[in-house]
């Protein structure tokens, strides 16, 4: 873990941990998701919002994204790297041994987004030693790369992953247009497909949007039936903010939740609530 340690943060002076590719503008906080050296925590909580396997989860939200996406509803801290309060990896991991004798079944990374924030994560895993008893788990949009992967690996107990878009088409490319993340289908699912056949923990979850059942839902759904045991959680609670525009600053239709559970049952999905 020293070794992983050490590996990780030299993605704070070259950073490759998502598919941007930064480099050296990470040193200076000048990267696309202008998250620099230094790791802000937007907020922490016993969280009862997370699937039931995992609440209470001790949440801890991070501050800063990858992903640039049109109807965030955390943009406050998403959005603004510098969100929140600094702390140490050891003060960091002093809280979670403290939620953890409070009850927290699990101890979550979150955000924006956590990929920014591996060299972090990698260093408060260290300093937790043999002291966690419950999982580690990343809830991540998954956009990331290889390089990053690796790090995880050892680090992560649970990977939580957001498949929020589908693949290109004649509808357009949601992952891009409305989550700025260019090649989203194929790195997100090559990430997930990587995982799955690594044997890694997995429970994916898929937000349904407003407008979006056919581009997104339906081929998201269809292509984790091909993954045997995966567990999905699939989120019903969008809600638009308001400064969402297009569909995506509807309601979400009673009919697309029904279309979309039983799209779930008729391909054998495992489902997590």
């Amino acid at each position: 873990m020293q070794a992983r340690t050490a590996a990780a943060a030299t993605q704070l002076q070259n950073c490759t941990l998502c598919p941007h590719r930064c480099g050296a503008a990470r040193a200076t906080a000048a990267g696309r998701c202008r998250v620099g050296a230094q790791a802000y925590i937007a907020s922490e909580m016993l969280h009862m919002g997370e699937e039931e396997p995992l609440r209470p989860a001790h949440a801890i939200f991070l501050s800063g994204c990858t992903a640039t996406c049109s109807f965030c509803t955390a943009a406050r801290f998403a959005f603004r790297p510098t969100y929140g309060a600094v702390v140490s990896p050891a003060q960091l991991a002093a809280r979670i041994l403290q939620r953890q004798e409070q009850g927290a079944r699990a101890v979550a990374f979150i955000g924006g987004d956590p990929v920014p924030h591996i060299p972090f994560i990698v260093a408060v895993r260290a300093e937790l030693g043999g002291k966690l008893r419950v999982p580690l788990v990343l809830n991540s949009n998954l956009w990331l790369t290889p390089e990053a992967l690796a790090l995880l690996d050892g680090v992560v107990d649970l990977y939580l992953p957001d498949l929020k878009f589908g693949p290109p088409g004649a509808h357009g490319d949601c992952g891009a247009a409305l989550g700025g993340m260019p090649d989203y289908w194929q790195v997100v699912t090559g990430a997930i497909a990587t995982l799955h056949a690594q044997g890694k923990p997995l429970l994916v979850r898929h937000l349904l949007m407003p407008g979006h059942l056919r581009c997104c839902t339906q081929p998201v759904l269809t292509w984790l039936a091909q993954l045997p045991g995966v567990r999905v959680s699939l989120l019903t609670q969008y809600l638009a903010p308001a400064h969402a525009r297009g569909a995506l600053a509807q309601p979400l239709a009673a009919d697309d939740i029904r279309t979309a559970g039983e799209l779930a049952a008729t391909l054998g999905l495992t489902l997590v609530r």
